[in-house]
């Protein structure tokens, strides 16, 4: 049998690597972008950069709503999607909103910080995130234990 110390740091390592790489990915991204506007350094490209910037927390949020939306079709309990679907739509509502009205305060008066936009608003963002958190608890709370390869073996031995 192996050395389940060896075996748990190894997924340990991995899973802190994986969340560790999201945001440098994510940096190097918005990285790339801004040398490439800034090598290029023209309006329009300018101007996509910046909106680029301004839709990033909706878009991510109402990604995330989607996809939580489309697995809650499949949960098995009842209760918890009738919770979650008017969660969902308020948070996908919100971020649109918010989005849409970032976009036209934008293109209004084109400011360089974003603190003055509603996407990047603390309580969006911790709103968003606490709401989204929570409504992956509650699914995984409900869920039923997934049998492991042992419990597996030991009923399939059962039907020979």
């Amino acid at each position: 049998m192996d050395d389940r110390f060896i075996k748990y740091s190894k997924l340990y390592t991995l899973i802190f690597l994986f969340f560790l790489a999201v945001p440098v990915l994510l940096a190097l991204v918005i990285a790339t972008l801004y040398g490439f506007s800034k090598m290029v350094s023209s309006g329009p490209v300018d101007l996509l950069f910046e909106l680029m910037i301004i839709s990033v927390p909706s878009a991510v949020f109402t990604t995330a709503y989607y996809i939580f939306f489309t697995r809650t079709r499949k949960h098995t309990s009842a209760t918890v999607r009738m919770i979650s679907y008017p969660l969902f739509i308020i948070g996908f509502s919100i971020a649109v909103v918010f989005l849409i009205m970032d976009l036209v305060s934008y293109l209004h008066k084109a400011q360089g910080d974003v603190t003055g936009f509603l996407c990047y608003n603390i309580f969006f963002l911790s709103g968003n995130v606490f709401a989204l958190f929570s409504i992956a608890l509650m699914q995984a709370f409900t869920t039923e234990k997934e049998k492991d390869w042992l419990e597996k073996r030991k009923d399939r031995e059962a039907l020979q």
